[in-house]
Order: structure tokens, then C-alpha cells, then sequence
């Protein structure tokens, strides 16, 4: 989830958010006086701009009815502390799948955390690892996935669960079921073709019916 705004808006969505966890709508005059801006003005700019790129929707009836659309929360990775982990798509544990990040849902009993999000998982290939087909693999996104340890893996838009093996000339994908070989990457198709080490496994999510 890339953030391509300016600093100044992402601050003031961060504002909003706050707000909003917190369960109240700051006025404008509120908002600058956080920025340091002389004027309100800058801050209604700054949320008109937002609103037309989908960050915010406004009532423009009353200044205080200012929300963050699904866009905005992403943007500054983070989600409404009312929803809990959002789930972004599949993950496969097993052979890769395509993992579109495209919001599915929340899972409303875990604490939201920014950064983390929740794969559900497809597969069999780490139930040695009590990973099971239909269990949501929580994942920090941008966080370092070390020497042996469990994270998702994408090439391309395709993501597996894996653990991993660095070397000097390749990567290494294992899994947790006997069935499954190792997958192994060399470095320069690593490079070439955009490999990606997502984040870590923060933990498994498995609800029950």
C-alpha cells in the first residue's frame, strides 16, 4: 500500500484517524492549530484535495462531518480501531496463488496494528507448522522476515507462505509438509523478476464454527 501524498495531507488524515478511533470530529481550526497553520483555510484545501483524490469523504453542510474512506485508512496503513485486521486476500500454502489486495473483510477480534493485515490461507503445505488450509496468516507488512522463519513471499501477483532460507545465491521456500520440495530461487531471477519478501508471520488466525 504505497502513500504517494504529500506529507501535509497524510498528516492530516492521520488527524482525522485519530479522531476517529477516539470517537470525535475535530474541527478545522482543531487541525491547524496541530499543523502550526495561521489559517483553518489551509486545512479545508488541504481536505477538499483529499476528498477529491477518495481519501476523505465531507458533508459539506457541516465542516465537522469529515470520515476516511477505505482509501485514506490504507494509505496511512492503518485501520479503524472499531474493525479490527483487515483481510487483503489468499495466500497459497502450496502452490501460489494470486493474492489481490483487495479488501474482504475485517477480523474483528484481533487489535488492529499498522502494517498488519491478514491472508487467508489455501493449501496444505505448512500443516507441520499447525498451519491450516482455511486459517488466516497474520502478516506484518514491511517487516523483516529472518534466517528460518515463516513470511509471505510474492513474485509478481503471486504470494506463497514460506519459510525462509537466505544463501549468497539464492532464496530458498520451504515448507512444513514432508509432500512439498523446497523451492529454490536464484539471486539474479530473485532480482530480475521483482521477488518480494512481504513480511513475517505474526501469527495464526483460526476461527471456529
Amino acid at each position: 500500500m504505497s502513500n504517494d501524498l504529500p506529507p501535509g495531507q497524510t498528516r492530516i488524515l492521520i488527524i482525522f484517524a485519530d479522531a476517529e478511533d477516539s470517537g470525535r470530529q475535530p474541527s478545522r481550526a482543531e487541525v491547524a492549530e496541530s499543523l502550526g497553520y495561521a489559517f483553518p483555510s489551509a486545512v479545508s484545501k488541504h481536505v477538499d484535495a483529499l476528498v477529491r483524490k477518495g481519501h476523505l469523504e465531507a458533508d459539506r453542510k457541516t465542516k465537522r462531518n469529515v470520515r476516511l474512506t477505505e482509501k485514506g485508512w490504507a494509505a496511512i496503513q492503518r485501520t479503524p480501531s472499531h474493525r479490527g485486521v483487515p483481510i487483503l486476500g489468499a495466500i497459497a500454502a502450496g502452490t501460489p496463488i494470486l493474492a489481490s489486495e483487495n479488501l474482504t473483510g475485517y477480523l474483528e477480534d484481533l487489535q488492529p496494528t499498522p502494517g498488519r493485515f491478514a491472508l487467508r490461507v489455501r493449501g496444505d503445505s505448512m500443516i507441520d507448522a499447525g498451519i491450516l488450509d482455511g486459517d488466516y496468516a497474520i502478516i506484518q507488512r514491511g517487516g523483516a522476515v529472518n534466517e528460518g522463519r515463516i513470511g509471505a513471499i510474492r513474485v509478481g501477483e503471486e504470494a506463497t507462505l514460506k519459510r525462509v532460507r537466505y544463501h549468497a545465491d539464492r532464496l530458498e521456500l520451504l515448507s512444513e509438509n514432508k509432500a512439498y520440495a523446497p523451492r529454490i530461487i536464484p539471486k539474479d531471477v530473485a532480482e530480475s523478476e521483482g521477488i518480494e519478501v512481504v513480511g513475517p508471520l505474526v501469527c495464526v488466525y483460526r476461527s471456529v464454527t
